[in-house]
C-alpha cells in the first residue's frame, strides 16, 4: 500500500517537472515599421501588396521573411509591416489586382548580368536619363519596366536604376545604382519606397 502511494507521488512530481521544463514557443518580434509607397511621379501606389524580404548577397537571392505577413497599401500608399527582427531588408511587391504567387526565393543573377552597351563609346555614364527606355526583357524571367537606366562601362552596360518585374504579373523589385533597393528596418522606423517606373 505504501509503495503504491509513494509511486503515485513520484509520478505526479515528475509530470509537473516535465511540464514546467517544456520550452515555450518563440514569441513573434514586436518590431513594427510604417511607410509610404509612391511612384516616381509622386502618386500613391494604392492597393499594392508588399512583402518584406532578406537579401542573401553572397548567393544572389531574395527570400521573403518567414512569419511576416504581407501589407497592403491604402489609398494614400501607406502601409505597416510588423513581426520582424530589426535589420536591412528589401520589399518586393505585387500591383493592385495582381494574383501572382510570391515564390519562396528569387534568383537575382540575371539582374546582376551585363549586356552589350547601346553606346559603346560612352564609358562611366548613365544611359536612359534623357529619353526613357521602353520596357525590355532582361534574362528569361525579368522585364525592366519603362524608364529604366543603365550604367555603361564602354563595351558593356548593367542595370542602374529600374523597376524589374519577374514573370508576367510580378513580383516587382526595385534596383538602385546597380543593386536591389535595401533599407534599414528598426522598430517604429518610417520607410519610403518609390517605384522607379511609375
Amino acid at each position: 500500500m505504501r509503495a503504491k502511494w509513494l509511486y503515485g507521488l513520484v509520478l505526479a512530481s515528475a509530470t509537473v517537472c516535465l511540464a514546467g521544463d517544456q520550452p515555450k514557443p518563440p514569441t513573434k518580434p514586436a518590431t513594427t515599421a510604417s511607410g509610404v509607397f509612391l511612384g516616381k511621379s509622386g502618386k500613391p501606389m494604392a492597393g499594392a501588396r508588399l512583402t518584406l524580404c532578406e537579401v542573401i548577397e553572397d548567393r544572389g537571392k531574395v527570400k521573403p521573411l518567414p512569419n511576416v505577413s504581407a501589407a497592403t497599401t491604402d489609398k494614400a500608399g501607406q502601409f505597416t509591416l510588423s513581426g520582424f527582427n530589426p535589420g536591412r531588408y528589401t520589399i518586393i511587391y505585387l500591383l493592385a489586382g495582381a494574383a501572382a504567387a510570391i515564390p519562396p526565393e528569387i534568383d537575382l543573377s540575371a539582374l546582376e548580368a551585363s549586356d552589350k552597351s547601346t553606346m559603346p563609346l560612352m564609358g562611366r555614364v548613365e544611359l536612359g536619363t534623357d529619353k526613357p527606355n521602353e520596357p525590355r526583357m532582361w534574362g528569361k524571367q525579368f522585364t525592366l519596366m519603362k524608364g529604366h537606366t543603365f550604367w555603361s562601362t564602354g563595351e558593356y552596360m548593367k542595370i542602374w536604376n529600374a523597376t524589374a518585374r519577374r514573370g508576367s504579373q510580378g513580383p516587382y523589385l526595385e534596383l538602385r545604382r546597380g543593386r536591389v533597393w535595401l533599407q534599414d528596418f528598426a522598430d517604429k522606423s518610417q520607410i519610403k519606397l518609390e517605384a522607379w517606373s511609375y
